[in-house]
């Protein structure tokens, strides 16, 4: 009687060793899928303030720009010249991939040489400027020809591109004019367990100048961040996979955990049906 007491004793210490070894490797894993997993142990974190950038004016932008005055038919040959429309939609912008229909929306597109053919007045410099800016040199512009102008600018779309590892990879285009990176990966469909939230890369063609930045979504330095945390237009967001055969000895770990823990289980039944 002793004996059999010793053996359940002994199963049932062996059953506990697999479950918790089990539960430690199971946290292991999900704490590498946790985004920012450094933060303080607190209901609120107060992050520090960051000054928004505001956007400049690139080739190949699409602007929105509509002229009001104190006449409207003298301002109606700025928005409907040549009987088209120079500002206004034709169509609606989505939420991303190839349903987005930023380039349908009538506008301004800024050329290669970064100007604009505004009516009347000819071509503007656009490149370089803020929409504030762009607005002031509007206005100047078309002064002689109105009393009081009053002009609107505004960037049509905002559009960047995610790629690899994600749900829904492809090109987005939102109506927001400041995007992060968490509305990026989110429009994207998040990401998958097979992903790498410690190995994104950030490509961005901004303003001239040319960069590739790794990212670490497990680290809250990223929060503090705004030129990594802020998407900027154009951006293209590469989301490395992980490495497949890692992801299966990952796989086939739980599988033989779980074989030992049936095992375990049906050992202790056993022994106490015998009992």
């Amino acid at each position: 009687m002793k004996m059999r007491i010793g053996n359940i004793e002994k199963s049932f210490i062996l059953l506990v060793f697999i479950v918790c070894n089990f539960l430690v490797t199971s946290c292991r894993s999900v704490n590498q899928l946790r985004y920012f997993k450094n933060l303080p142990d607190s209901s609120v974190v107060h992050l520090p303030h960051v000054d928004q950038e505001l956007r400049l004016v690139q080739k190949g932008d699409k602007l929105m720009i509509t002229i009001g005055a104190k006449n409207p038919e003298a301002a109606a040959i700025f928005n409907n010249y040549g009987e088209e429309p120079t500002s206004g939609s034709k169509g609606r912008i989505g939420g991303g991939g190839a349903g987005a229909n930023a380039s349908d929306l009538a506008g301004f597109w800024v050329d290669e040489l970064g100007e604009i053919e505004f009516p009347v007045v000819g071509k503007v410099k656009a490149e370089g400027y803020t929409a504030s800016q762009l607005k002031d040199v509007i206005t100047e512009k078309v002064s002689p020809y109105l009393r009081e102008p009053l002009v609107n600018v505004k960037f049509i779309s905002f559009k960047f591109t995610v790629l690899g590892e994600v749900r829904s990879p492809g090109v987005y285009a939102l109506s927001h004019q400041r995007t992060t990176l968490l509305d990026a990966l989110g429009v994207a469909g998040d990401l998958p367990r097979s992903a790498k939230r410690y190995d994104i890369q950030l490509y961005r063609d901004y303003n001239g100048v040319r960069t590739i930045s790794k990212l670490d979504l497990r680290k809250k330095e990223l929060l503090n961040n705004p030129e990594l945390f802020y998407v900027k237009h154009n951006d293209v967001i590469i989301v490395q996979p992980r490495d497949m055969r890692l992801f299966s000895d990952e796989a086939r770990a739980y599988i033989g955990l779980l074989t030992l823990l049936m095992g375990a289980s049906a050992l202790l039944i056993t022994v106490i049906n015998n009992k």
